[in-house]
């Protein structure tokens, strides 16, 4: 409702345009220009084509929210975030086969193997003992590992949060928005 809302709003000056000109259609014409920053805000706010449901996301725009940004974000590059993990633990220690890694069992974790043990430094958390390696986590981990396993369920309800700010805010202008719509109902 909220994009067909924007999408409308947009097509306003374009009507208003269209109109004839006597003391009928400017007195419409006054009602059809609601302000501004009402689509503004719309379009800042609501993605191109959001989901039909809220629940599951998908609704607020991209670069609307930080926090959601960070969030979606870390849902969406937590394979890259591993990957520079990776690479930036293995130059800091000097261990070639070390692994950042992820399953549903440990978690994330950094896995090396028994032969560079010695090399383990101070900050590693010792996780989990296998076979042929030990995994460790770090500070860094721990705290990107809490962000990624809640990040979804963190930016849904974060959606939904934005979503209902953003109609407390429409409120504000309902009365506006009422006389638009009377006024292009008048004209249709």
């Amino acid at each position: 409702d909220l994009s067909s809302l924007r999408d409308s709003l947009a097509q306003l000056p374009q009507l208003v345009g269209a109109l004839p000109e006597n003391d009928f259609f400017t007195r419409l014409a006054q009602a059809l220009r609601p302000d501004p920053a009402i689509h503004a805000l719309l379009a800042a706010a609501i993605l191109p084509e959001p989901s039909v449901v809220l629940r599951e996301g998908g609704v607020i725009a991209d670069g609307y929210s930080a926090e959601l940004d960070e969030l979606r974000a870390i849902q969406q590059n937590c394979g890259q975030f591993l990957i520079e993990m990776e690479t930036r633990e293995r130059e800091r220690t000097g261990i070639a086969s070390l692994r950042v890694e992820y399953n549903r069992v440990a978690g994330f974790f950094i896995e090396i193997t028994n032969s560079y043990l010695d090399q383990v430094p101070d900050d590693y958390r010792r996780r989990q003992t296998m076979k042929n390696a030990e995994r460790f986590v770090t500070p860094e981990l721990r705290a990107f590992e809490d962000k990624a396993l809640s990040a979804q369920e963190r930016a849904l309800a974060l959606e939904k949060s934005l979503f209902e700010a953003l109609l407390e805010k429409l409120q504000a202008h309902l009365a506006e928005l009422r006389l638009a719509a009377q006024a292009v109902a008048t004209v249709d």
